[in-house]
């Protein structure tokens, strides 16, 4: 029975494929996550993506005329309250101050929810990468155990009292290569 192990090499190899992997994925959701193709998406979904702002208007008041209906008569209280606090020449300012605040509120409210979603995303990617590492670990420290049984029954056949002992140090100076390795990565 022959029994291939893998060298160091596949394993930097496959450790390479698995960083390569996460980079793309973290660079296709950095690419879908951008205020623009956000935007661009939603308009899709709601069916207005090739639309004008006049056609959008238009359709949503054709769907949708009472929600857009108190729409404008919110928008239409909104300017009249904010033009009567302020007199003159101030009018154009006196509109724009609100309406700059409430853009402003509309979109750290927007803003929030999607880091929000963008987090919670990054937990559940992280998650996910935490236990393909931990199987993968699992496998190789079951594939380590095997083979050192093989060795030890080859080398040391009374040993079977020192077995344990040798075992765990050596899974010990692995894990410690492997943190080492990763140090090295991160710092580079």
């Amino acid at each position: 029975m022959d029994v291939k192990v893998a060298t160091s090499r596949e394993y930097e190899a496959d450790a390479n494929r698995l960083r390569a992997q996460i980079g793309a994925t973290i660079d296709a959701l950095s690419s879908r996550l951008t205020p623009s193709q956000m935007a661009s998406e939603a308009a899709s979904r709601l069916g207005i993506g090739e639309r004008s702002w006049p056609g959008a208007l238009d359709d949503a008041v054709r769907r949708h005329p009472v929600p857009t209906a108190v729409i404008a008569l919110g928008i239409g209280l909104w300017t009249l309250s904010a033009l009567r606090k302020r007199s003159g020449g101030e009018n154009v300012a006196a509109l724009a101050s609100p309406l700059r605040q409430s853009a402003s509120s509309i979109v750290d409210s927007a803003a929030s929810v999607f880091r929000q979603r963008a987090e919670a995303k990054r937990r559940q990617f992280v998650d996910i990468a935490q236990a393909q590492v931990a199987i993968g670990a699992a496998r190789l420290a079951d594939r380590f155990e095997k083979e050192l049984d093989t060795v030890f029954d080859r080398v040391v056949p009374d040993g079977v009292s020192v077995r344990p002992l040798i075992e765990s140090s050596i899974q010990v100076a692995v894990a410690a290569v492997l943190e080492g390795l990763l140090r090295k990565v991160s710092r580079a």
